[in-house]
């Protein structure tokens, strides 16, 4: 790995700069995370919960996502799936666990096109901040995708300041660091950046020092945006508990909106995705993917990597396994034997680390279990949160 890498440059030259940097940067640097006002004492619990705010801003940041939640709060890794909004998905966890007091509480961490390079990268950047060491990933097959992600749009995603605590976190092996650079140079990020989080030289460590205070200053100015967007504490419902959790009838009233909901198509699509997705290019879409086979990708080898990082970090993860759309994927021709091949494969992997699954695949021809083609719908996220709070009280037992 260090051979590949064995030429790195200075970022800026100028000690002024860097400087004036460190100044800005770290002067003032609680004004981003939740304050004492916001957060309130240890007896009293938080005034505000900023565990169910989807953002790459907040996600980039383990200080203020982990001080913006109760201290028990279980790190939630997903993606775009954690950006469903409530207006169309009433079951998502901000309205069932944000607002009623069940004894369990999320952190959201991700947002669209994170998959598992990134949350390798999260992982061992939140290990050290986490008191909860329990963690839940959700895992799309999407993801799995001949190709990978693009490198421009993984580039958009990458957050130098999750990087430099994952590569500082002394529980990682060199193994699993010198994969993150090998993969993070493959889809496109310079040799300098990736140099400065692994800190060899003395130019490293100004590179990393110069990267930081930038990323640290983007990062600060995006989470003013986020400050008013945490779930106040009195709006939380005190009249529900753990004992009483109505999965049974979470998942009736899940069916009876989501019969409100989709009535335009016989998937169990939501309408307006329907319309404007699917009805008007129901022709063009007919056998166009049939050259999909989910085995061209390093996603595998990423998610493998996933899971050795989380072991090394401490951390317990539940592999939160999503299917894909049944119907709609015999449409475009990905075969239910394509699709089998991709679900198995991932399984696999879990067994091979000997992580805990959630595993929906079989939930493929399910109506109104997923609401598009890929994001769980209204029984979907009722039956993830079941199985996320079985997960977080096997503690207890």
């Amino acid at each position: 790995m260090k051979e590949q890498h064995i030429q790195p440059r200075v970022v800026f030259v100028s000690t002024a700069i860097g400087v004036l940097l460190f100044v800005a940067a770290f002067f003032g640097l609680e004004t981003y995370l939740p304050s004492q006002d916001v957060v309130g004492s240890d007896s009293q619990g938080y005034a505000k919960n900023y565990g169910y705010v989807a953002s790459g801003a907040k996600s980039s940041s383990p200080a203020f996502t982990t001080k913006g939640v109760p201290d028990d709060a279980m790190l939630l890794f997903g993606s775009s799936e954690l950006s469903t909004p409530a207006s169309i998905i009433p079951e998502v966890p901000a309205m069932v666990f944000g607002f009623g007091n069940y004894g369990v509480n999320l952190a959201y961490v991700g947002e669209a096109y994170d998959q598992s390079l990134w949350q390798s990268i999260a992982v061992g950047a939140y290990a050290e901040h986490t008191q909860n060491k329990k963690i839940a990933i959700i895992v799309s097959p999407g993801w799995f995708e001949d190709g990978g992600l693009d490198n421009e749009t993984f580039k958009l995603r990458f957050s130098y300041n999750l990087y430099r605590q994952f590569c500082k976190n002394p529980q990682i092996s060199q193994a699993n660091k010198d994969y993150v650079a090998k993969r993070l140079a493959e889809q496109g990020i310079d040799d300098t950046t990736i140099n400065a989080g692994l800190g060899n030289t003395p130019v490293d460590w100004v590179n990393d020092f110069v990267l930081g205070a930038m990323n640290d200053l983007q990062i600060r100015k995006d989470l003013k945006d986020i400050r008013p967007l945490g779930i106040e504490e009195a709006d939380v419902d005190g009249d529900m508990n753990a004992e009483t959790y109505p999965f049974a009838e979470l998942r009736e009233e899940a069916l009876g909106e989501a019969e409100i909901a989709s009535t335009n198509n016989d998937w169990g699509m939501e309408d307006n995705y329907y319309t404007e997705n699917v009805a008007d290019n129901y022709d063009r879409l007919k056998g166009l993917r049939a050259d999909q086979t989910f085995s061209q990708t390093p996603e595998y080898a990423d998610f493998s990597h996933l899971l050795q990082i989380c072991k090394e970090a401490g951390l317990e993860p539940l592999v939160i396994i999503s299917p894909l759309h049944g119907p709609f994927n015999d449409h475009v021709g990905i075969s239910e034997e394509t699709r089998k091949q991709c679900y198995d494969h991932i399984k696999a992997i879990c067994e091979n680390e000997g992580v805990q699954m959630a595993d929906f695949t079989d939930r493929e021809y399910e109506k109104y279990f997923l609401f598009d083609t890929v994001h769980f719908g209204w029984t979907g996220w009722v039956d993830v949160e079941e199985a996320i709070y079985d997960f977080v009280n096997q503690a207890q037992e």
